[in-house]
């Protein structure tokens, strides 16, 4: 069973939306308040008729109701049909008994529909109520009815639904979540039925050997001694009751901790993973919110791992804020939750793979980002940063621009991410020697897509950074004396010193940072004096063009 499409109207932070999904796998990203969660939420209602696992009241239904079409209702003439409506559709295939026309669409497809509407059958009591308009300060969501049809506009009863969710977030969880239907079931296979007889009988027996101990036995003869509280003899007992199940009164231990005392993040993954293994036969979504919540990178793996091994066959919507999660699980299957929504359906399978393989990558960072600009090194970032912080007194990021290290993963591997997406991208890049092959060329890939710019020195003999910062203090001995300075341990600057004239002393400085082949750890070294300094420098032109996002 798949759901193909959401439609939703008038729910939560969506007027009108509609939203595609892949058949597998799709990962939910977004901003914060964005509605990554009212995604998750619209399908367990569409197909549970509950809201976070309760059921669906009128309070809750004031809840979801969207605030601008609530805020026009109230400024209107309160005519009943001004009243605002919930609509939640899921278009789906696998449940042929669904299918029909009744849809906002009209078209013949199998779905299901969650409707909140004005009842008409209480037009009469409104209409008492809206004599006063001052007497309506907000929706009479009371004179509301919940609808659940199927798109053959047949009404849904809970007991005979054909499509089911499970909603888990690890946030609400309570610590017994799924403990006792989990235990249940390990004594269900691994008892026969007169071992857990047994069992039972064992268990309820410990109830008289707890209250044959001397010390309650103590405690109980000094209860309610002068009746004043019951004329029947009061106790403390132990409450083992034969008519409850004994999985009531078991607890899971981690490593002899009880459950609910162990650290959030081991309560986090094995409620998750109880939840799917209960329920993975039982329901045809599953429905997971920021499963990355309170884990470290390696419980984190063992999760992810999980979820692909044991979500096979259901559609599986992830809400996350983890690049590990969103590049593990295929960034291919990424649905973007803005202003827009996007699929990264397209991407190209060699990236996703590589991607999936490398998945340590802040790829997300590029997703998310309205403004990014790619660089090859850390070196890079650090003269960027110091760059914009000289000129506007602040961090780049703090103005919503994204300085990325592409480092293993390469320009491209990223530009194929934010191509489709849209995100306004800077690539700031070496020309190595040769711009027409290494810069040219990419700009001539990725000239159809104008949110992706590049930025490098034409000049092949500025193959890199570090040749670029010298070339623009090289004008005179003196300027090249200070940027040397700056940027040299107090040794090598005595080395460089002995240099003759200015032409020796460029020399150095591009010898001393690795000549063609490069230092690494000298650039950065570099940068980060720079990055620390209080000392004005010149910056090619080509970096200060990688801000003018104009």
């Amino acid at each position: 069973m798949i759901i193909k499409k959401l439609i939703t109207k008038n729910f939560k932070k969506f007027t009108n939306r509609t939203f595609e999904f892949n058949e597998d796998v799709n990962i939910l990203v977004g901003d914060n308040t964005m509605g990554k969660s009212s995604i998750l939420e619209a399908i367990e209602l569409a197909t549970n008729c509950c809201f976070r696992g309760k059921t669906l009241t009128s309070e809750t239904a004031l809840e979801l109701m969207n605030r601008k079409a609530a805020a026009a209702y109230l400024i209107s003439d309160l005519n009943y049909t001004a009243l605002p409506e919930i609509v939640i559709e899921l278009f789906v295939d696998g449940i042929p008994e669904y299918r029909g026309t009744h849809n906002t669409l009209s078209e013949d497809a199998q779905g299901i529909t969650l409707r909140i509407a004005f009842d008409l059958d209480l037009l009469g009591k409104y209409d008492e109520l809206t004599k006063t308009p001052s007497n309506v300060r907000t929706v009479p969501i009371e004179f509301f009815k919940t609808e659940w049809m199927d798109f053959a506009g047949n009404q849904i009863k809970s007991i005979t639904r054909k499509a089911k969710s499970l909603l888990i977030d690890p946030s609400r969880l309570h610590p017994t979540y799924g403990k006792n239907q989990y235990i249940t079931t390990l004594l269900a296979s691994a008892l026969t039925k007169d071992e857990l007889a047994h069992l039972n009988l064992d268990f309820r027996q410990l109830k008289n050997i707890f209250d044959e101990q001397q010390h309650v036995s103590l405690i109980n003869k000094s209860l309610d001694t002068d009746k004043t509280i019951t004329n029947g003899t009061l106790k403390i007992v132990a409450d083992i009751a034969a008519n409850r199940g004994i999985e009531a009164s078991l607890q899971l231990a981690v490593d002899e901790v009880s459950f609910p005392l162990v650290g959030k993040g081991e309560q986090s993954q094995i409620q998750i993973k109880l939840a799917i293994q209960n329920k993975a036969k039982s329901v045809d979504f599953i429905l997971l919110e920021e499963p990355e919540n309170h884990l470290s990178h390696m419980n984190l793996t063992r999760l992810v791992k999980y979820i692909e091994e044991h979500s096979s066959g259901l559609q599986v919507f992830i809400c996350t804020h983890s690049s590990y999660v969103l590049n593990k699980l295929n960034i291919a299957k990424l649905c973007l939750v803005a202003h827009n929504y996007i699929r990264l359906k397209n991407i190209d399978p060699t990236i996703s793979t590589k991607i999936k393989r490398l998945p340590g990558y802040d790829t997300l960072r590029a997703v998310l980002a309205n403004k990014v600009i790619l660089v090859e090194g850390p070196s890079d970032e650090l003269i960027l940063k110091k760059l914009y912080c000289s000129k506007h007194g602040k961090l780049p990021e703090e103005d919503g621009i994204e300085i990325l290290v592409v480092r293993g993963l390469g320009f491209e591997t990223y530009l194929e991410i934010v191509k489709d997406i849209g995100t306004t991208t800077h690539v700031l890049k070496d020309n190595d020697g040769d711009f027409k092959t290494n810069v040219e060329a990419l700009q001539d890939k990725y000239k159809v897509y104008p949110n992706i710019k590049f930025f490098a020195p034409s000049n092949n003999s500025l193959n890199s950074l570090e040749p670029a910062l010298i070339a623009e203090h090289n004008n005179t001995a003196v300027a090249l004396d200070a940027f040397a300075k700056l940027i040299l341990s107090t040794k090598t600057y005595n080395l460089y010193e002995k240099e003759p004239d200015l032409t020796a002393k460029t020399s150095f400085l591009k010898n001393w940072f690795g000549g063609d082949t490069g230092n690494g750890k000298k650039k950065v070294d570099s940068a980060m004096r720079i990055f620390e300094s209080d000392t004005t420098i010149n910056y090619p032109a080509y970096l200060v063009g990688a801000f003018d996002f104009a």
